[in-house]
């Protein structure tokens, strides 16, 4: 089944989609690199700390793997560049180009949302994969990472003589290290976990009737105690609210940028909004869909979107709509809940 073609009676433009914070993470990517390379083919007898010399060696090596992951990464999002279809500026110019902003918002690093097609209509859903890339990260950073301090602590309880003898140190290394990182461990898999539970899914009939929106009710930070903020955080203990949105009144989709403030976190970020008419004359609601840090991603899902709707796609996340969000953020004031994962 494919969406039947259609020529927009709108006017369309075609922008390059803007992804800021390319040359910083350039930058940080070759210190990363040059220090890793430098600390692993330099480093001799003289080890820090009296450490082992593969253990101080694969440290540096961790950091030269991280500079070159940042590395490709900016170079690739310098180098290449990535143009999408979207209505023209004077298409709905009354409608607000700042992003929605909402306590409680998380950014994500990644893609979260989908658009399938089924025997009912379209279903933009959170990505099938989410948690079973999850799982994999999990394991693919945990496991080398918990075996590497099991043997820095049992390297610990031996020299300093805290325990005898080698097979009671590595005991007591692999005691500590499930202790504390395989607590950690499973926090970060329940945060990423509540994070997956408060993502949205809209339903769109085929027949052209009303839209479903199924969405997560943010805690009030006004009224919120600690006890409720961790639940939020951690078990994603939310309410789930249901809006029967009318096809009529869902007069466009949009993208703007936001760069996102939260206490002492702050990253860059795009939100994925429906745009529906209201009673004034004029006006406009906007409803979040998704907030995440892959502009490329959104910007394709969310025109995605408009082309299945069959409503202008209002694209605000180019290089003049990150410059006038720059100015904006300097003067708004950074959520009281909130965050990022990845």
């Amino acid at each position: 089944m494919t969406t039947a073609l259609r020529v927009p009676s709108w006017q369309e433009v075609e922008s390059v989609v803007y992804r800021p914070g390319r040359w910083l993470a350039f930058s940080i990517g070759i210190v990363f690199l040059v220090a890793g390379a430098i600390g692993f083919v330099a480093i001799g007898g003289a080890v820090p700390f009296g450490m082992p010399f593969w253990i101080a060696r694969a440290v540096f090596l961790v950091f030269a793997v991280l500079g070159c992951t940042v590395l490709a990464w900016a170079i690739s999002s310098i180098i290449s560049t990535v143009h999408v279809r979207h209505a023209a500026p004077d298409v709905l110019p009354n409608v607000p180009t700042e992003p929605v902003i909402l306590e409680g918002s998380v950014v994500h690093g990644r893609l979260t949302h989908e658009l399938i097609e089924d025997s009912s209509g379209w279903q933009f859903r959170p990505a099938q994969s989410l948690w079973r890339n999850d799982i994999i990260f999990l394991l693919g950073f945990g496991i080398p990472f918990l075996t590497l301090f099991s043997g820095i602590l049992s390297w610990i309880f031996h020299g300093r003589q805290i325990v005898r003898g080698w097979t009671l140190s590595i005991l007591c290394g692999i005691s500590a290290t499930a202790l504390c990182g395989g607590s950690a461990c499973l926090l970060i898999g329940m945060i990423m976990r509540s994070g997956y539970r408060r993502l949205c899914c809209l339903s769109i009939p085929r027949n052209g009737g009303e839209l479903e929106l199924d969405s997560a009710e943010e805690p009030d930070p006004e009224e919120a105690d600690l006890a409720a903020g961790l639940k939020w955080v951690i078990l994603g203990k939310t309410q789930r609210q249901r809006l029967s949105i009318p096809r009529e009144l869902v007069v466009a989709v949009q993208l703007c940028p936001w760069k996102f403030v939260a206490g002492s976190e702050i990253a860059w970020a795009v939100q994925g909004s429906l745009v529906l008419a209201c009673s004034e004359e004029g006006g406009h609601v906007r409803q979040p869909l998704l907030l995440t840090s892959d502009f490329v991603g959104a910007a394709r899902l969310m025109q995605r979107l408009g082309t299945t709707l069959h409503v202008p796609y209002l694209f605000c996340a180019d290089a003049d709509g990150w410059s006038a969000e720059e100015i904006r953020a300097k003067k708004r004031r950074p959520l009281r809940i909130g965050g990022m994962q990845s």
